[in-house]
């Protein structure tokens, strides 16, 4: 779900992972909480953390930390975040971050295109405090699953 040319209404959720604010789009975002427990990933890519069943749906967690190359750190209090292809759908994945900031309405030009960074991320949003990368929702459904594309 690269986007890189959001339309004037496009919202996103801005949340910070480490010393960096990341991104993600609203309509992919279906569920917000507070992480309360965390089952072992058993065979599963490096950067899941876990697997987590929230409201009937059983999904891998990504743990943010590590995909942006800083030391694992979460906590039971840290927040999820549960997302889908599209805000319909159940959750495919959940993205393990340190604090959920804002929903951010991007502006015509809120966001720099940006060469993917080690495949997650496909833009900046840039009409911020603080920059925030936007991570391409679809690689982090292909590594959770252990299918990372090139």
């Amino acid at each position: 779900m690269s986007l890189l040319k959001p339309p004037p209404t496009a919202m996103v959720v801005v949340c910070r992972i480490g010393s960096r604010f990341v991104a993600l789009p609203m309509q992919t975002v279906v569920h917000t909480s507070r992480l309360s427990e965390l089952a072992p990933p058993g065979d599963a890519p490096l950067v899941v953390c876990g697997i987590v069943t929230l409201h009937g749906a059983t999904v891998p967690v990504i743990d943010g930390r590590s995909l942006l190359g800083e030391p694992p750190g979460y906590a039971l209090d840290s927040h999820i975040l549960l997302a889908a292809p599209d805000i319909d759908q159940p959750p495919e994945i959940g993205l393990l971050v340190d604090e959920v900031i804002s929903l951010h309405r991007v502006g015509p030009d809120g966001l720099a295109p940006l060469d993917h960074i080690d495949g997650i991320s496909c833009g900046v949003v840039r009409d911020l405090p603080q920059p925030a990368l936007l991570l391409d929702v679809d690689e982090l459904f292909a590594l959770a699953h252990g299918s990372a594309r090139d």
